[in-house]
C-alpha cells in the first residue's frame, strides 16, 4: 500500500471516531434523557445483619450517608444501604447504575431481588442485565394503580475498599449512558490502534525492533483499556475473554513499557545500574505472569503494584535527568509518562478511598495509556531523527575521510606513476644505448672469445630489458591499466625471435628448446603482437627455469579449428606443480617452493604477469596437466583476421625525397642515444638528421618534409607528445609523415597519449636494430601501402 493510501485510511478512522464521540456527547446532553442521583438519599445500616433478605424498616441503626457517593471502609461484613424511591413513575422501566469495582452487589426493591444472581464486576458480559462496564440492575415496573413510594436496598460485599455512586436512569438515560461511554472508549482505543499501525509500518521500513516492542505494548495497553471501558461489552464479551485476562494484559503492558523505557532512553549505556535494576523487575514480572494460572488475581495485582510503583518513580527520575541533559526523546517520554503515572496513582487512591470518588475513575488509565502511546511514538520519532542525524553526520565524516583517502590515493598513484616513469626512463635509456652498441658490434669481426663475450652481454642486456619491462607491466596489471594495441603481426617471426632470445638460457643448462608453428596458423594476424611476445616469454622462461639439465621444453602454436584463435602449448619436463599449489602459481610472489633454500631464482612474477597479459589480450592460461614428469600449460588468445591489399606502386613521393635513401628526423635529447640511432640508420643506408627537443623538431618539420620522424617523448623545452600534436596541426609539409614514438616510458596510459596525439607507432627503449630496420622499411619504403581490415577476435 502506498503511503498516501495508508494516511488516508488513518484519517478516516480518526474522523469516524470523532463523529462517534460527538454523537455520544450530543446524546449525553439531550434534555429528554433522565438520570437521577440517589446518593443524597442513601442510608447506611450500622448494625449487624447477616440474613440474605434486607433488614426490616423498623430496625434501628440506619444513618444517612452524607456524601453523594459511597466509600466502603469495613470489609469484614456485608454492607447494607437503602433509599426511598419517591415520586418515581415505575410504570416505565428504570435502571440502577453502580460503579463498584471488584465487589458483589445484591439489589432489592420492596424486599425482592431484581436479578437472580448478585451483580459482580467479574461476571461475564452476557450474564449481565445490560452490557455495560458499570454494574446495571433493572428496577421492576409496577402498574399505575400501585403505590409510587418504593424501598430500595443494596447489599455490598467488597473485597477491598472501593467507591461507588448510585444513579437511577430510565431507558433514555441508559441509552445516553451507553452511547457516551462507548464513544469515549472507541475514541481512546482509536488513538492506540492508529499509533500501533503507524509504528508497525515503520518497523517494516527500518527493521528496528524497538517498533515491535512498541506495537506489543500498544496491543497489551489496548486489551487492558478495553477491559476498563465499555469496549469490553462489545469486544471482550464476544471473544469470551474473562476480565482476568485484561489484568494480565495490563501487567504485560507494564513490563513492555519498561522495555520501551530502556530502548528509548538508552539506559544500557547512559545508566547501566538502572538498566540492570529494570531488568530485575522485568524478570520478576515475567515470573508473576507465568505463574498467573496458579495464583489469585489479588496476588497478581498486588505483586505488579509492588513492582510497578517504585519502578515508575525510578523511571521518572532517569527520564528527567536525560531530559535536563538535552536528550529530546526523554522530553517526549516524560510528557507521556507523567500523565500515565498520574492516572495510575489517581486510580489507586480512589480505589483505596483516599480521594473523592468520581464516575470517571475507569477512564483514568485508558486516557493515560492513549496519551502515553501517542507521546512514546513521538519519542521514537525523535530518537530515529537523532539516529538519522548521527548516521548522516557519520556518513558525512566517512565521505570526508573517503574523499581525503581518495585524493591521497590519487596523489599516491600519481607519485607512483611519476616514479615509475622516471625509473623506466632512467633504466631504459642506458639500456637502449647498450642495445644500440651491441647491434653495431654485431657486424664487426670478432674472434671466438670476443664473440662469446658479445653473446653473454647481449643475453644479459636482453634479460635486464625483459625484467624491467615485466615489472612495469606487472604494476600496470595491478592497476588494471594493461590495454592491448592490435596491429598486423606475424606469428612465425615471433617464434623465431623467442627461439633466439631464449637460446642462450637453454644452452646454459643445457636443455632442448624447440618452438614450432603449425601450417594452419595464418601468416599475418591482427592482434597485439608485443603483448603476446611478453606473455610467451614469461611462460617459456618459466618452463626453462624449472626444467632440469638435459630436459626438454616444447612450444607448439596452432590455430584453433573453426575459431579465430591461437592455441599455444608449453610443455616441459620439470618437477610439475603440486595440485594444492596450482591456483597459487598465478598469484604474485608465489612459487612452488618458498624460503631461503628455494632452488629456483626469480621473484615469482612470471606466471602472474603472463596471466594478466593473457587476460588483457582477451585470452586465458590453464594448466592442462602436471605430474612429477612435467607440466603442460596452454595459452589461448583470439586474433582478428586481416586482408592485405596490393601495394600501390603509383603513390608519388615528395619531389625532394631520395627513394633509395629516405630522410629520417631523429628527435632525442640524450646525445648517446641520438648518436646510436643515427649510426644504426646509416648502417641501413638511411640519411638522418638529429635534433634534441620537440621545439627543434617542430621547426624542422615546418621547413622541410621528412620520410619518417623518430620522436622521443620526455624531452626539455617541448616534449614529444606536444611536438607531435603541433606538427599534425601546423607543419603543412609533414601532416601525413609517419611519426614513431621511441620512449623509455612503457605505461599503457602513456602509450595511449602518444597515439592520441597523432603518432603512428609506439616503441619502448631499448629498440633492437632489427626492429628499427623493420619500422623504417615499413614506414618509408611502403609508407601507407600496407592496409588491413581487422576481423573479429
Amino acid at each position: 500500500m502506498r503511503g498516501v493510501d495508508r494516511k488516508t485510511g488513518l484519517f478516516q478512522v480518526v474522523i469516524a471516531c470523532l463523529v462517534l464521540l460527538v454523537s455520544g456527547l450530543a446524546a449525553a446532553a439531550s434534555p429528554e434523557a433522565a438520570i437521577r442521583d440517589l446518593g443524597s438519599k442513601m442510608e447506611l445500616y450500622q448494625g449487624s445483619w447477616n440474613k440474605p433478605e434486607p433488614p426490616p424498616d423498623d430496625e434501628t441503626g440506619w444513618v444517612s450517608v452524607a456524601n453523594p457517593a459511597f466509600s466502603t471502609s469495613d470489609i469484614d461484613k456485608p454492607i447494607w444501604l437503602r433509599a426511598n424511591l419517591e415520586d418515581l413513575d415505575l410504570s416505565r422501566q428504570h435502571w440502577l447504575i453502580l460503579h463498584p469495582y471488584a465487589q458483589r452487589v445484591n439489589v432489592y426493591v420492596d424486599g425482592k431481588p431484581t436479578t437472580p444472581e448478585p451483580l459482580h464486576f467479574f461476571a461475564p458480559m452476557d450474564e449481565r442485565p445490560v452490557p455495560h462496564h458499570f454494574l446495571v440492575s433493572p428496577i421492576p415496573t409496577f402498574s399505575e394503580g400501585e403505590s409510587q413510594n418504593h424501598r430500595l436496598h443494596l447489599r455490598l460485599e467488597p473485597f477491598f475498599p472501593v467507591n461507588t455512586f448510585f444513579r437511577l436512569a430510565d431507558d433514555q438515560g441508559l441509552v445516553k449512558e451507553l452511547t457516551l461511554h462507548t464513544a469515549l472508549g472507541f475514541s481512546l482505543m482509536a488513538v492506540i490502534v492508529i499509533m500501533a499501525i503507524y509504528n508497525l509500518f515503520l518497523y517494516f521500513s527500518t527493521r528496528d525492533t524497538v517498533y515491535l516492542w512498541y506495537v506489543a505494548a500498544s496491543c497489551a495497553s489496548l486489551a487492558y483499556s478495553a477491559m476498563l471501558t465499555n469496549i469490553s461489552a462489545y469486544v471482550i464479551a464476544d471473544w469470551g475473554m474473562p476480565p482476568k485476562y485484561g489484568f494480565l494484559a495490563g501487567s504485560s503492558a507494564l513490563l513492555l513499557q519498561f522495555l520501551l523505557f530502556q530502548r528509548l532512553l538508552e539506559t544500557k549505556t547512559a545508566f547501566p545500574k538502572v538498566h540492570l535494576a529494570v531488568n530485575a523487575v522485568l524478570a520478576i514480572g515475567a515470573v508473576l505472569l507465568i505463574a498467573s494460572p496458579w495464583i489469585s488475581q489479588d496476588q497478581l495485582v498486588g505483586g505488579m503494584l509492588v513492582l510497578g510503583h517504585p519502578t515508575y518513580i525510578l523511571v521518572l527520575g532517569v527520564a528527567s535527568a536525560r531530559a535536563l541533559n538535552g536528550y529530546h526523546p526523554a522530553r517526549y517520554f516524560l510528557l507521556g509518562w507523567v500523565p500515565f503515572v498520574a492516572s495510575l496513582f489517581m486510580t489507586t487512591f480512589e480505589y483505596m478511598g483516599l480521594t473523592e470518588p468520581t464516575s470517571w475513575v475507569s477512564y483514568y488509565l485508558p486516557v493515560g495509556l492513549s496519551w502515553e502511546m501517542a507521546l512514546f511514538s513521538l519519542a521514537l520519532a525523535s530518537r530515529i531523527k537523532i539516529l538519522r542525524d548521527d548516521r548522516n553526520a557519520l556518513q558525512a565524516r566517512q565521505i570526508e575521510v573517503s574523499e581525503k583517502a581518495r585524493k591521497a590515493l590519487e596523489r599516491s598513484n600519481q607519485i607512483k606513476d611519476e616514479f615509475l616513469n622516471a625509473v623506466s626512463h632512467e633504466l631504459r635509456t642506458p639500456l637502449h644505448t647498450i642495445q644500440g652498441q651491441l647491434d653495431l658490434m654485431r657486424e664487426a669481426p670478432l674472434n671466438s672469445e670476443q664473440d662469446q663475450a658479445f653473446r653473454t652481454l647481449e643475453s644479459a642486456n636482453l634479460r635486464m630489458t625483459r625484467q624491467v619491462g615485466g615489472i612495469l607491466d606487472f604494476v600496470d596489471a595491478q592497476s588494471d591499466n594493461l590495454v592491448g594495441s592490435p596491429q598486423v603481426f606475424e606469428p612465425r617471426s615471433l617464434a623465431d625471435l623467442l627461439s633466439y632470445e631464449l637460446a642462450e638460457a637453454a644452452r646454459a643448462k643445457p636443455l632442448s628448446l624447440s618452438v614450432g608453428v603449425a601450417a594452419n596458423v595464418p601468416q599475418k594476424v591482427f592482434m597485439d603482437g608485443l603483448m603476446l611476445e611478453k606473455t610467451l616469454f614469461q611462460l617459456i622462461d618459466n618452463a626453462v627455469k624449472f626444467t632440469p639439465a638435459k630436459g626438454q621444453v616444447v612450444v607448439w602454436c596452432e590455430k584453433e579449428q573453426g575459431q579465430p584463435a591461437l592455441t599455444i602449448s608449453i610443455t616441459d619436463t620439470g618437477p610439475g606443480i603440486p595440485a594444492e599449489k596450482r591456483d597459487k602459481v598465478f598469484q604474485a610472489f608465489e612459487q612452488g617452493e618458498t624460503g631461503l633454500t628455494r632452488r629456483y631464482a626469480g621473484m615469482g612474477l612470471g606466471l602472474p604477469l603472463a596471466n594478466s597479459l593473457a587476460l588483457a589480450l582477451g585470452g586465458a592460461i590453464r594448466v592442462i596437466s602436471s605430474t612429477e614428469n612435467g607440466t603442460t600449460m596452454e595459452l589461448r588468445v583470439p586474433f582478428g583476421e586481416i586482408h592485405l591489399s596490393p601495394p600501390d606502386t603509383n603513390e608519388p613521393f615528395p619531389n625532394d625525397r631520395d627513394t633509395h635513401s629516405p630522410r629520417v628526423l631523429v628527435v632525442e635529447d640524450d646525445g648517446s642515444n641520438r648518436m646510436i640511432l643515427r649510426k644504426q640508420l646509416k648502417a641501413m643506408g638511411v640519411t638522418s638528421e638529429g635534433v634534441q627537443n620537440g621545439l627543434e623538431a617542430l621547426n624542422s618539420a615546418m621547413k622541410e618534409p621528412w620520410a619518417l620522424i623518430i620522436m622521443d617523448c620526455q624531452m626539455p623545452v617541448m616534449d614529444g607528445i606536444e611536438a607531435t600534436r603541433r606538427i599534425r596541426q601546423e607543419a603543412i609539409r609533414n601532416l601525413g609523415t609517419p611519426i614513431i614514438a621511441l620512449t623509455a616510458n612503457a605505461s599503457a596510459s602513456y602509450r595511449k597519449q602518444c597515439l592520441d596525439a597523432g603518432m603512428n607507432e609506439y616503441c619502448t627503449k631499448p629498440l633492437s636494430m632489427e626492429k628499427l630496420e623493420m619500422l623504417v622499411h615499413s614506414y618509408t619504403e611502403h609508407r601507407t601501402k600496407r592496409q588491413y581490415e581487422p576481423g573479429q577476435a
